[in-house]
């Protein structure tokens, strides 16, 4: 998208470190090519101009804005939105990750630099996370990329932005005075050491000759009405077959996938050389997205495990520290009965001139077993710390209520998981997605470009796999 002469514009409640990796990374800039080789020397741009980077995203997964790059003389700026919906294990409704990010940087001598910052937010409804919610934001990710980036000879700009996750905040919560209900604050999570930093190469189209520009096609050269209604009939193939293949309406996207291939091979005759000629690239594939959704699939199957493992881990420490804490608790409990019996046995008289004569005292000090004396000794000295204890005790108690749900809740999603993939890989879909794969890296009159944000999602699953 060219926008020419625009201006820039100006208690207790833990939660688990392994929540952070539900989310779906912070949305990177991704590219698209230009498809056809531009002169760079002495060419000069806008004074003022945008370009869309990445194309809008609308479906039941996701919503993102289109990423555009402003460029204002040699500042560079842009700012865009995603949210993720993530459908509840009981499939009332869903919750959703809301990530923000804002993007400032250099362009100058054919060089990009840049920083953007993000701030991903996990939204849930209100009495969906604690007692008395109101609902709202139980955790806040944030975000640093650093941009770097050169113009090539094809007149784009190769970039590179660096990623890492810079702080992470739980919203906690617990008992409040009485009267005011529960009490919710905020609270610095440690960061997850085993999670490097995320590099991703992306392309930034300046301003060219193009006349159309799709998600899967780009054109430049010469136009005509007959190659324009031909380009738009044949995008409109490619994204009806890749949104029938998203809702698993394979044999409609296997009929379109046959019409796409034959409507391909007429554009043939509009490609040549010489100033009249037009050219045509493409980018990505029809299937990416339901491949994409797959790859994210199994990509939270390894989370999950990874998650389990975690889970399990702290659930064993709890019961660890319970136990000893159980333990300790019920001596200091015993000693602060004893004690109390003793101060009571105390009061009473023992001898005659107490003026109660001829009174028998129930007890005394002296007639309780030796052992019991060193209770009593011992318990005046816990007494102090006794509901400290029982404050602690209570806590783990909730803490190993909280790690047994989630082990519970990480088995069921794994298996819920594992059936979607399994009618998946049961489905024509990955056939399909090698055909056509195939079929247009073998074009030798056209250039083709796999998807950026497919890479990017194969990169985050090898990820996960190999910490």
């Amino acid at each position: 998208m060219l926008r020419p002469g625009k201006k820039r514009r100006k208690g207790v409640s833990m939660l688990p470190s392994f929540y952070w990796l539900m989310v779906l990374f912070v949305p990177l800039v991704i590219g698209v090519g230009s498809g056809f080789t531009m002169d760079n020397e002495d060419r000069s741009l806008p004074e003022r101009f945008s370009v869309e980077v990445f194309p809008a995203v609308r479906n039941q997964y996701q919503e993102q804005d289109a990423v555009v790059y402003h460029f204002d003389g040699e500042r560079v700026s842009g700012s865009w939105q995603r949210t993720d919906f993530i459908p509840k294990p009981d499939s009332k409704g869903t919750v959703k990750w809301v990530t923000t990010t804002r993007m400032e940087g250099t362009f100058r001598g054919g060089v990009l630099q840049g920083e953007q910052q993000s701030e991903s937010v996990y939204l849930r409804d209100p009495g969906d996370y604690g007692p008395d919610f109101p609902g709202g934001a139980v955790m806040r990710h944030f975000y640093r990329g650093e941009i770097e980036g050169r113009l090539q000879p094809d007149g784009r700009i190769k970039g590179r932005v660096t990623t890492t996750l810079t702080r992470q905040l739980g919203l906690n919560y617990g008992a409040a005075t009485e009267g005011e209900g529960t009490r919710y604050w905020w609270a610095e999570q440690p960061l997850n050491k085993h999670i490097a930093p995320a590099t991703l190469d992306y392309w930034v189209p300046l301003p060219s000759d193009a006349w159309f520009n799709s998600r899967y096609i780009l054109a430049s050269g010469a136009e005509t009405f007959r190659l324009r209604q031909a380009l738009e009939r044949l995008d409109r193939y490619l994204t009806e077959a890749g949104d029938n293949l998203l809702a698993g309406r394979y044999p409609l996207a296997q009929r379109q996938s046959e019409t796409i291939r034959a409507e391909i091979d007429n554009l043939r005759q509009y490609v040549g050389s010489g100033d009249r000629a037009s050219r045509i690239s493409f980018r990505g594939l029809p299937t990416d997205d339901a491949m994409i959704r797959r790859i994210r699939l199994q990509f939270m199957m390894e989370k999950w495990k990874e998650a389990y493992t975690i889970v399990n881990e702290a659930l064993g420490q709890v019961q660890k520290e319970l136990a000893n804490l159980r333990g300790i608790l019920s001596a200091n409990v015993f000693k602060s009965i004893i004690k109390n019996y003793i101060s009571w046995s105390g009061s009473i008289p023992t001898d005659i001139e107490s003026g109660i004569a001829g009174y028998s005292p129930i007890t005394s000090i002296a007639e309780l077993p030796r052992g019991f004396l060193g209770w009593y000794e011992a318990g005046q000295k816990d007494a102090g710390i006794l509901q400290d204890q029982f404050r602690k005790k209570r806590a783990l108690e909730e803490l190993e209520v909280f790690y047994e749900k989630k082990r519970h809740y990480i088995v069921d999603q794994r298996k819920e998981v594992a059936v979607l993939l399994k009618a998946l890989d049961q489905s024509p879909l990955a056939g399909l997605d090698g055909s056509l794969h195939g079929f247009f890296s073998s074009l030798d009159w056209a250039p083709w470009l796999p998807g950026a944000q497919r890479s990017e999602a194969m990169r985050q699953l090898r990820g996960s796999q190999n910490p």
